[in-house]
């Protein structure tokens, strides 16, 4: 372990205790079979997947919390009926809650032959635990068990009340989340939230997340005729409807990337200047951008005079994640009748998905050329999420971390939207709202080979297990 005595210079003697750091060292091989126990359960969310399986794994979940001696332990459904668990450890009223967040559903696995050992029978290599779901998200899940009843035997009933709620349907949107929190308000009632979804800035850099970007997305069809055509008998007189969308698309962005949609970016919040300071103390390179996006040479980076991570965190985006318009395999000599796409919106700070995804489609109906006919079919958005860092759990959690990986905490930002935080938020109010997580760069969450730090991951349970024992009253 990276944990020392020198580490700890500075640290207030709340959070002091060496008990701590020896008790997870000597603990840590079985919280890594019990990681190796929910990753070998296949819980992919989706739909054309087996749910039966994510099930599965909310009854291991729950034994799991209940064989280390949480209370109440429950399966929670919402409407979708994707099940999340919830357990809790009661020590006083007069202490502080704390509401710890993971999930246990999954991402398919995509390209199976492209993973060196079967995603659902965990392997480690090279210090690092490989399976799906070992970093995003089955990782969260015993890092707060094991932090929260380790902090538990060292403080006693001093320590925070802990209420753990362990979500079933993240990976596909989260549809029941809201209903679920709403329904279960009182059970769920806390004084912060935790969520261990997020990422480490890089493998050994201990990382709080304080802003996501929102999304949404449209899919728009361009039409002009009925039916396709002989390009060689009719087109010249008839508009190209597959070039009109390719217009109207470029429409939305100057050369570096800037969004030009009328009023898109009015609502946006700059980062403070503390933030400011931690993305540039992460001293983060072009070359390191390229290496890490695979970049081909030569590939220009947008974002104007901004930083990569300034245009990653901090301004919105526009991508085209899907294009059709007639068959690849099967192209001829075709005026195509329409032209469809889905455009993706990233949503900066202070932005809100809803009159965003409204603007756009006005943009691109007031962009489509030849009185061609436009159709649009918006999906439900996600707002993006911000959280004040100057409540003092913020620099709490940041000492701890600190300690515990022995390197100094970063506020960072994340590109990406997870929905529950604004949800915690609507439900609870404006309580502090942590998020932390065990990913790195090195994880592909979501792609093939999905691992973890091992390292990272006993670092991380220490870092809470810390963070609590600092509130203990």
């Amino acid at each position: 372990m990276a944990y020392s005595g020198d580490n700890a210079k500075g640290l207030s003697q709340t959070i002091m205790n060496e008990t701590l750091p020896s008790r997870i060292h000597e603990m840590f091989p079985r919280y890594v079979k019990a990681l190796e126990s929910l990753i070998q359960i296949p819980s992919i969310s989706f739909e054309n997947f087996d749910q039966n399986e994510v099930w599965r794994s909310a009854q291991a979940v729950k034994a799991l919390f209940e064989e280390h001696g949480f209370q109440n332990a429950q399966l929670l459904s919402p409407s979708t009926g994707r099940p999340s668990v919830f357990a809790e450890i009661k020590t006083k009223e007069s202490n502080p809650t704390i509401l710890l967040y993971a999930h246990h559903d999954v991402q398919p696995t995509m390209r199976e032959a492209l993973w060196e050992s079967a995603p659902f029978a965990p392997e480690i290599r090279n210090g690092r635990l490989y399976g799906r779901g070992a970093a995003d998200d089955k990782a969260g899940i015993v890092l707060h068990l094991a932090a929260a009843t380790q902090a538990l035997a060292v403080c006693g009933d001093s320590m925070p009340n802990i209420k753990v709620l362990i979500e079933g349907e993240e990976e596909c949107g989260s549809s029941g989340f809201g209903d679920l929190l709403s329904k279960n308000r009182e059970l769920l009632r806390c004084d912060a939230v935790i969520i261990a979804d997020l990422s480490n800035f890089a493998e050994g850099t201990p990382s709080i997340t304080t802003t996501l970007r929102g999304m949404s997305a449209v899919s728009v069809i361009v039409r002009a005729m009925k039916t396709p055509l002989h390009s060689g008998s009719w087109s010249g007189p008839i508009p190209d409807p597959v070039q009109a969308l390719c217009k109207m698309i470029a429409s939305l962005t100057d050369s570096d990337g800037n969004i030009l949609i009328e009023h898109f970016s009015d609502a946006l919040i700059p980062p403070t200047g503390e933030e400011e300071k931690s993305y540039d103390a992460l001293h983060y390179s072009e070359a390191q951008f390229r290496k890490e996006a695979s970049l081909l040479a030569g590939t220009r980076i947008l974002g104007g005079r901004d930083s990569i991570l300034k245009t990653l965190w901090r301004k919105p985006s526009i991508v085209v994640t899907a294009f059709e318009a007639g068959s690849r395999t099967q192209a001829g000599n075709v005026l195509q009748d329409s032209a469809y796409a889905r455009i993706g919106i990233r949503l900066a700070p202070g932005m809100s998905a809803e009159p965003c995804t409204r603007l756009l489609m006005e943009h691109l109906k007031k962009n489509c050329p030849s009185g061609l006919k436009v159709s649009f079919a918006p999906e439900d958005g996600a707002d993006p999420f911000t959280t004040d860092i100057s409540h003092p759990y913020f620099a709490k959690i940041k000492e701890a971390m600190t300690i515990a990986y022995g390197n100094e905490a970063k506020f960072i930002g994340c590109g990406a939207s997870i929905p529950g935080a604004q949800l915690f938020r609507n439900t609870f109010g404006d309580i502090p709202i942590l998020m932390t997580g065990l990913e790195d760069p090195k994880s592909n969450a979501h792609s093939e080979n999905e691992s973890l730090s091992l390292q990272d991951f006993e670092h991380g349970i220490l870092a809470e297990a810390l963070f609590f024992e600092g509130l203990c009253q």
